[in-house]
């Protein structure tokens, strides 16, 4: 039977696929060069279901841009049965096929939110930062699991927890947040204060302020920089203080926040900065007055 008069009527298409007949005539349905005949092949193969996972796999690797995206199209629609074809996916050495996986995956929802957040768990970075990234994707369903995933043993796990709860910005995510500002590792406290900033919670205030007096600059900063997009003045202060660091990293993010908060009472710090002995100190206070004074 010719791919064009099999593909003209969906019924009988799908019924000869159920009987038995060869898949591959489906996926090869995919290369036609009308384009409502291969997006009809890849609704009936997502129809189809598990029987045509191994052909879909398979097409997902294609060459043909095109036909990877009908592949990835047909799988998700087969949902919950293609989430283990699509983590080996997010292994693939073609960067292509790694993130197309992993928008498929987050198109999945709910059912993709354990397996991702059991791949924060590998030892591969860019697998973990990929489902990091379909976590924050996901969003809402993702908030409870990436909660708990910050008590993970694994400081590295912690550390993509935090940043994806930042970039999901769920409020009910702040007070853990706030907890991890405290961690052990000085890379989970980093996301954990950049995260609290993202989400913009003021009620990360004080703990941020607190954070400040840190001895760790790899706090510090993040913390200062999370003030800033609070824009809390009851900061400034805080702040302020913190200009006296001699770390330049410091000064510099106290004073990128200062900026952004606005608050006019630390203009005399902030020209006193343009005598620092630091380059990217003196012109972030540059900066920051600018702010200050439009």
């Amino acid at each position: 039977m010719k791919t064009d008069s099999f593909i003209s009527d969906k019924k009988s298409y799908s019924f000869h696929s159920r009987g038995g007949i060869d898949l591959q005539s489906l996926i090869n349905a995919m290369y036609h060069k009308n384009l409502g005949i291969r997006w009809r092949a890849a609704l009936i193969l997502s129809e189809i279901g598990e029987p045509a996972l191994k052909p879909l796999i398979k097409a997902l690797k294609d060459e043909d841009k095109d036909v990877q995206w009908l592949a990835g199209m047909a799988l998700a629609r087969i949902g919950k049965p293609a989430i283990p074809h699509f983590i080996r996916a997010m292994t693939e050495k073609d960067y292509d096929i790694r993130w197309r996986a992993t928008i498929l995956l987050a198109k999945l929802g709910e059912d993709a939110v354990k397996p991702l957040i059991d791949l924060l768990k590998e030892s591969d970075s860019d697998l973990r930062w990929h489902s990091a990234l379909a976590l924050t994707l996901i969003g809402k369903p993702a908030v409870d699991p990436l909660i708990l995933a910050l008590k993970d043993k694994d400081w590295f796990v912690r550390v993509r927890a935090a940043w994806a709860l930042g970039e999901i910005g769920d409020s009910s995510a702040v007070t853990p947040l706030i907890q991890s500002v405290n961690d052990q590792d000085w890379y989970v406290r980093w996301s954990a204060a950049d995260a609290l900033g993202k989400i913009g919670d003021k009620k990360a205030t004080k703990i941020l302020i607190a954070a400040l007096k840190e001895p760790d600059s790899f706090v510090q900063v993040p913390a200062s920089w999370a003030l800033g997009n609070l824009g809390d003045e009851e900061s400034v202060d805080a702040l302020i203080e913190t200009l006296k660091s001699t770390d330049w990293s410091v000064r510099w993010g106290a004073i990128e926040a200062l900026g952004k908060i606005g608050d006019k009472k630390a203009l005399e710090f902030l020209k006193m900065a343009l005598d620092d002995k630091d380059e990217y100190v003196r012109n972030a206070a540059e900066e920051a007055i600018d702010k200050l004074m439009s």
